[in-house]
């Protein structure tokens, strides 16, 4: 790849379960290079371990030094550009011990082995080719944490944020990001299962507030909305917009076969078997203001 291309990564993130792998495997057909070390999820386990630490980041958001060394790290490991500086590898073993020790969520999934055989990936990783590819980015669902600072690091970023009803969220099995950034976000981790999905939702209000505030000022060239319910309901029209957004022309063969991608989920509209009196009213006019539904009528 060229190195005209190293600070164009296309970055796919959201609440977690919101459809970014869906949106991962279109741009990945659509002839993206997003990492080798993935799960099948397609999230970039790299990124995963370097930057999924809640406390780690409450203690540096303010030092944007050492955010940029992550990326640095991340990025040259990403495209091969250069060996990671010692600075960085300082970087790459604090981020290994805190995984092994503490795991990348509450559950503390990841300890033990998980992150040195992430780490031993990175740095044997040998120099390919990717001059096949049309670009090359990365899915993390996380990544709208650093949305901030990724889009300061890397000036021609192209991010897609992946935006599904937040009562559906709330009754996912996936909270992860609830409890590992809720409290950035002045929510709380529920006390009980009972309180999960009230929780949830506020924080995927608060997220995703913030995140298309940032938006906003980034910009519709750098910053694009995908609503994994009309992805999924309507794809012709959503991928024509994903399409044009990475400013491609795939071949039609390619672009047919992203159309066959999002398939409607079977939780789709799963809220409407639970009580919604349970959650904030405010919270739940945010939802409407973003464009969901909260009514529990199929008609």
């Amino acid at each position: 790849m060229e190195l005209r291309n190293f600070s164009k990564p296309v970055v796919i993130g959201g609440v977690g379960g919101s459809g970014t792998r869906v949106v991962a495997e279109i741009v990945e057909k659509l002839g993206f290079y997003i990492g080798d070390d993935l799960n099948p999820a397609r999230d970039n386990l790299w990124f995963l371990m370097l930057f999924k630490r809640p406390r780690w980041y409450s203690k540096s958001r303010h030092d944007s030094e050492k955010i940029f060394r992550g990326l640095s790290l991340f990025s040259n490991s990403m495209v091969h550009t250069k060996k990671p500086a010692w600075s960085e590898l300082i970087f790459l073993i604090q981020a290994t011990l805190e995984i092994a020790i503490s795991g990348h969520n509450h559950k503390g999934d990841g300890r033990g082995s998980w992150p040195f055989i992430r780490a031993w990936n990175m740095l044997k990783m040998k120099r390919k080719t990717l001059l096949n590819y049309t670009g090359w980015g990365w899915k993390e669902p996380n990544t709208h944490i650093f949305l901030e600072f990724l889009a300061e690091y890397f000036k021609h970023l192209k991010y897609i944020h992946t935006i599904r009803n937040g009562l559906d969220m709330a009754f996912s099995k996936n909270q992860q990001q609830l409890y590992n950034w809720g409290p950035m976000f002045g929510v709380k981790p529920p006390k009980s299962k009972t309180d999960e999905p009230a929780a949830s939702l506020k924080y995927w209000v608060m997220s995703n507030k913030r995140v298309l505030e940032i938006g906003e000022k980034l910009g519709d060239e750098k910053f694009l909305v995908v609503n994994f319910d009309k992805l999924c309901l309507s794809p012709r029209s959503e991928v024509h917009r994903i399409v044009s957004f990475l400013n491609i022309k795939p071949s039609a063969e390619n672009l047919e076969i992203t159309l066959n991608i999002p398939k409607k989920p079977t939780s789709l509209g799963r809220f409407r078997a639970h009580n919604i009196g349970q959650f904030d009213p405010a919270d739940l006019c945010a939802l409407e203001a973003l464009g969901f539904s909260s009514t529990t009528s199929n008609s």
